[in-house]
């Protein structure tokens, strides 16, 4: 049982890490590239980072470290509380994260999606400053997510 249960939180920590990453890294690099471009390529730009992001290289540990940090949790029930506590946690930041991509940000991108590009100045006003915060946020629980996974991963190694 020892080895499914690390195999499980070894997976959940890999895929929250590369989510927090991307999402941080969208963050610092390309949202502060995004603010020196006009309106129009703005948009243009965000529209197509939306269709090309949706490919098994996102999906998977997206997905993935919701679910595997949830197997995680679920291998671990009745263990020692030093394991199971940090993966909750860690399962709580990924679902949460989740729960913020769903409710902010895919609601903005839908909006963005249908815009026309000869009303970008509009549409980024309204679309821009919400989705950043969103992301932030995001980014932010999925770190947390990390750091908990990576706790786990001590005390499991611990015990």
């Amino acid at each position: 049982m020892d080895t499914v249960q690390l195999i499980a939180l070894v997976s959940a920590t890999i895929t929250t890490g590369l989510i927090a990453g991307l999402f941080y890294g969208y963050h610092v690099a390309v949202v502060t590239a995004l603010r020196q471009v006009d309106d129009r390529t703005y948009v243009h730009f965000t529209q197509q980072v939306n269709i090309n992001i949706l490919n098994g290289g996102f999906l998977l540990p997206y997905l993935g470290c919701v679910a595997l940090s949830g197997v995680a949790a679920a291998v671990l029930l009745g263990g020692q509380g030093s394991v199971l506590l940090p993966t909750a946690l860690g399962f709580g930041f990924n679902l949460a994260a989740i729960i913020v991509t769903g409710a902010g940000n895919m609601p903005l991108n839908r909006m963005l999606d249908r815009s026309d590009l000869d009303q970008a100045g509009r549409t980024r006003a309204r679309f821009e400053k919400p989705w950043n915060r969103y992301n932030a946020l995001r980014s932010w629980l999925h770190t947390l997510g990390f750091g908990c996974l990576c706790w786990a991963l001590i005390a499991f190694g611990a015990r």
